[in-house]
């Protein structure tokens, strides 16, 4: 949580907004997705070893639309203390 508090500290000083954090998250959920659709592709038409690179990506671009989130709910929390 201590990094995910830094992110939020850095995106006050920059100006960033939780909308802004919010979008990147869907964002990334979006690709995700698509990651993971190549990955079957990958997988049915060529060799499970091929498909790694595609879940590779996948799990990367999960980890950032989880950060983007928690990062968005800090922001939320300090845009809106009385929530």
């Amino acid at each position: 949580m201590f990094f995910h508090k830094e992110l939020a500290a850095l995106a006050v000083r920059d100006g960033n907004t939780s909308q802004q954090f919010r979008a990147a998250a869907q964002k990334h959920a979006n690709a995700t997705w698509f990651f993971l659709i190549v990955a079957g592709a990958v997988w049915y038409f060529s060799s499970w070893m091929w498909s790694l690179v595609p879940f590779a990506l996948a799990a990367f671009v999960t980890i950032k639309s989880i950060t983007a989130t928690a990062v968005a709910i800090m922001l939320e929390k300090s845009e809106n203390p009385s929530s």
